[in-house]
């Protein structure tokens, strides 16, 4: 490999390989080539005599591409510096080349786009409402409509950028009804985060999870998945001003460890459930319903100490922080973004 790793990208590599060291090769865990991690963790924890189930491994498999073919597009929007109005224009393309394929194909392919095409009917949504937000303070009707094409992609993500669309207009009132809806159709049983941003260890699903999918087809992706939540910067406007942070965390220091893919430092991007506590607790927090504000800071803390498939924890533990800050709690807020530095070191807004 002499003389084709560019000099800048060696701190980043040694730092890599040192938390590899460090870290006792944990990360082998996370090797997901030829299922290298998952047969690993089967070996560790013994448990090769219990049978894995295909459907499950299968299931879990295709909503992380599902998840990877929408980060990429979006990705190619963010890195070309496109202008408001050429990501819309972008997002519409997408659409339409998927209801096309949709409209002219059948079995897989047909599946595949018509579980595709929510996802980026959300996304051209909620840039459409950030754009009428930052001119109107208002919704558009068009900027709904979009987003109430993309509401049943899976159990939350979707509903959850609804709910903060009516967060960040001061609509109390519908926020409060989206997120109870999500909340009544979240069952921690059965609904298995989704995350392709990081290459984490990702533990053995649920068994609610495993279950539905012996029993179900790719649908099932719409009724017990749970993808993270991400918004571009062309999205800020239906951001809450807590989670906008998240878009502007790289400071100079980091700028010589700059990750090979970086797509996501101008992203604000959370793991849903920890997204739907702290979505709750802003709202019952302005409503002055002070036993489900403390209910929801509960299970906020909760899910960011014992979820184990986050794939933003330190995201979650930054929301955290800031609502000990506003319960007047600055040591606990401390101890989050401590905490949430230990886990991500570089391009972290917890520094």
């Amino acid at each position: 490999m002499k003389g084709n790793i560019p000099h800048k990208d060696k701190p980043y590599i040694l730092q890599k390989l040192g938390d590899v060291v460090t870290g006792r090769c944990i990360a082998l865990l996370g090797i997901e080539c030829d299922c290298l991690g998952l047969r690993l963790q089967l070996k560790i924890h013994n448990i090769g005599s219990v049978k894995t189930s295909v459907s499950e491994y299968i299931l879990r498999s295709l909503a992380l591409n599902f998840d990877f073919v929408k980060r990429s597009c979006l990705t190619s929007i963010s890195t070309s510096n496109s202008s408001y109005e050429e990501a819309v224009q972008t997002l519409r393309k997408y659409i339409s080349k998927l209801d096309d394929i949709s409209n002219q194909c059948e079995g897989v392919d047909k599946s595949a786009c018509c579980l595709l095409a929510p996802q980026f009917c959300i996304s051209l949504g909620t840039a459409l409402a950030s754009r009428s937000i930052h001119l109107y303070n208002a919704v558009s009707e068009e900027a709904l409509t979009w987003i109430s094409l993309g509401l049943n992609s899976d159990v939350s993500s979707g509903k959850l950028k609804l709910a903060s669309v009516y967060n960040c207009t001061g609509n109390t009132w519908k926020t409060e009804i989206t997120l109870r809806n999500i909340e009544r159709s979240y069952d921690l049983n059965t609904v298995e985060p989704i995350c392709c941003c990081h290459s984490y260890i990702k533990l053995t699903p649920r068994k609610g999870f495993c279950a539905i999918s012996n029993d179900h087809n790719e649908e099932a992706i719409q009724h017990i998945t749970a993808f993270c939540v991400s918004f571009l910067p062309y999205e800020i406007k239906c951001v809450p001003h807590e989670m906008q942070y998240e878009m502007f965390r790289s400071p100079k220091d980091d700028l010589t460890f700059r990750p090979l893919q970086d797509y996501w430092i101008k992203w604000a991007v959370v793991d849903s459930l920890p997204y739907l506590y702290f979505l709750q607790y802003k709202t019952y927090r302005c409503l002055g319903r002070q036993d489900e504000k403390k209910r929801a800071l509960s299970n906020l803390l909760r899910t960011t100490d014992q979820e184990p498939n986050l794939g933003h924890r330190e995201t979650a533990l930054n929301l955290l922080g800031q609502c000990m800050e506003q319960e007047n709690r600055a040591t606990d807020a401390l101890r989050c973004y401590l905490i949430s530095l230990n886990l991500r070191k570089r391009y972290n807004v917890a520094i």
